[in-house]
């Protein structure tokens, strides 16, 4: 399955998800419910069992900005400031629907990583900054329709169920910006299928 968060595809995560299958609990968030609030130290790694979470920060307006997704069968937690540096969060992580996850905390997790794969710590912040570099010239040299294009490719089932407002929040355009770029693919998509 693609991701959207690619660097967790390119990092060994077994160790990781065969802690959390074993010892992890599993909590439900009904929408809107979060597992950290942005200031605050996340507490908990999780899998996404159903549903998703966004990562949303507050900008100078004091408005909620989309600044990343974990789907099902993904990882969710704050892996920079909770997981590596014990700090407060940058970002809320806010279940976008009612969403159910395996979780267990942080510092368990931080143990067991450190016995059974000493190397995952290194390994998984090098793909990180690997991904966040992409996803910064990405957002200078792509435009929101090809950035648009590429998020319904990797995610063509998950995309389309979000709410609007939260992939245009996500890739930093207005909301009729959004539609006019869904209107686009739609237009390709059905001059594809008759193609065919």
């Amino acid at each position: 399955m693609a991701q959207l968060n690619e660097f967790m595809t390119r990092i060994d995560l077994s160790v990781l998800n065969d802690y959390v299958a074993a010892n992890g609990k599993s909590v439900v968030y009904a929408k809107g419910e979060r597992i950290v609030q942005q200031g605050r130290l996340c507490r908990y790694v999780g899998v996404v069992k159903s549903g998703y979470f966004k990562y949303v920060a507050l900008n100078s307006k004091g408005q909620e900005v989309v600044t990343g997704f974990s789907f099902e069968g993904e990882v969710v937690t704050d892996y920079v400031q909770g997981f590596l540096y014990d700090q407060p969060s940058l970002t809320s992580i806010v279940a976008g629907c009612d969403s159910e996850i395996l979780r267990v905390p942080v510092e368990e997790l931080r143990h067991h990583l450190r016995e059974r794969n000493p190397g995952f710590v290194a390994d998984a912040s090098s793909n990180l900054l690997q991904e966040a570099y992409r996803r910064y010239l990405d957002t200078l040299v792509k435009t929101p329709t090809e950035r648009y294009l590429e998020l319904v490719t990797r995610y063509p089932r998950d995309i389309h169920n979000l709410p609007i407002q939260e992939i245009a929040s996500y890739l930093g355009i207005s909301r009729r910006q959004l539609h006019r770029i869904r209107e686009v693919e739609s237009v390709i998509n059905s001059s594809k299928s008759e193609n065919i």
